[in-house]
């Protein structure tokens, strides 16, 4: 059975961890936003796969808990999209009504008021949006605006999936079932190089992000028998991380290598900068990429001044969403729970 979520006594890092992760996404795009190869990690992919093998990580790792606090589907699916679809309506509003109307050609308030722009800013509202005529059309990496967003459609197939498996069963079984269904997917279509997007969602990078995200609800649901020997499995993560000979190995075994790493460290180890006190990450994470193409092509071309101040302006970003977009809504959730006695402790608020 789905046993109750516990974390060490000594508090965890994982906060510490998405916004590691959140930084490392910077860090790699600011070379390919500069018109530079991304910095591959070995036999795998970009640095910015890496960050988001660490964010699904993580999120897998905590979805087990939220859908038991949850109690059922409906309720699981409603509190996803209010940790979701906040934050990026806003920041799609500010895409579509903003940028596109610094940068349209044709007068401002005809684009403001067109079909297109409201049409724009539901696709994105989405996690899907076109390119806006005139917006970056002229930067080095043209016509971009916010290439970080193609990873959330990914993630909410996964929360469905996670949610529907534990519909049916509460066992452990059914998580591990997915994992080994991704894995056998990942093997497949990294051998044949095939594969297909339907809704803006790559099926190769589904599977390969859903060992991330299945391993860590499985680590979640079986903390308990693996927790004593942690340190073994860090270091079966390390040699997956750093000793497979190839891509498919890699793909398959490196990447539940980085899952099985992230979770050991973000459990055993504690840090009271930023547990539990707040997550600007998803923030820093879907405003990240147009900072950086502005800051780029209109304030510097020098490679780090213009990371510095693109993080700086990132940074800030996520922490005006979180109080005041993200946070509310969760709030607002919270005491919904509270008033019906299903307030959740010990829980990260991003996460319930």
């Amino acid at each position: 059975m789905l046993g109750r979520h516990q974390g060490n006594d000594r508090g965890n890092s994982f906060d510490l961890l998405r916004h590691f992760a959140a930084l490392l996404v910077l860090f790699s795009h600011q070379f390919a936003l500069h018109g530079l190869a991304e910095p591959v990690y070995p036999f795998w992919d970009t640095y910015g796969f890496v960050a988001v093998a660490i964010f699904f990580s993580i999120s897998g790792y905590f979805m087990p808990a939220s859908f038991e606090r949850s109690g059922n589907f409906i309720e699981f699916s409603k509190r996803r999209l209010r940790r979701l679809l906040p934050g990026m309506m806003v920041c799609s509003f500010l895409m579509t009504y903003g940028l596109g109307a610094v940068y349209t050609s044709g007068p401002k308030w005809d684009y403001i008021t067109s079909k297109f722009a409201w049409v724009t800013f539901l696709q994105y509202s989405t996690f899907l949006g076109p390119a806006i005529p005139g917006v970056f059309a002229n930067y080095i990496y043209p016509n971009a605006i916010n290439g970080s967003l193609w990873t959330l459609p990914i993630e909410c197939v996964c929360y469905i999936a996670i949610g529907v498996a534990l519909s049916f069963s509460r066992s452990w079984k059914v998580i591990l079932a997915i994992l080994v269904g991704s894995i056998l997917g990942t093997a497949s279509l990294v051998h044949t190089g095939t594969g297909f997007s339907f809704y803006g969602v790559p099926l190769n990078y589904l599977c390969m992000f859903g060992i991330c995200f299945s391993g860590g609800a499985l680590l979640s649901i079986t903390k308990a028998t693996w927790f004593p020997n942690r340190w073994l499995l860090l270091a079966f993560g390390v040699v997956g991380m750093f000793l497979m000979p190839g891509k498919l190995e890699y793909s398959v075994l490196g990447t539940l290598g980085i899952t099985l790493a992230v979770v050991v460290i973000g459990e055993s180890f504690s840090e009271k900068l930023v547990n539990g006190k707040f997550d600007i990450s998803y923030g820093v994470y879907i405003y990240g990429f147009p900072i950086q193409q502005i800051v780029i092509n209109e304030v510097t071309h020098r490679f780090w001044l213009g990371m510095a101040i693109s993080v700086l302006i990132a940074v800030v970003a996520g922490y005006l969403s979180c109080r005041f977009v993200e946070k509310p809504f969760l709030r607002k959730s919270r005491r919904a729970r509270a008033s019906n006695g299903t307030a959740v402790v010990g829980l990260p608020e991003a996460v319930q």
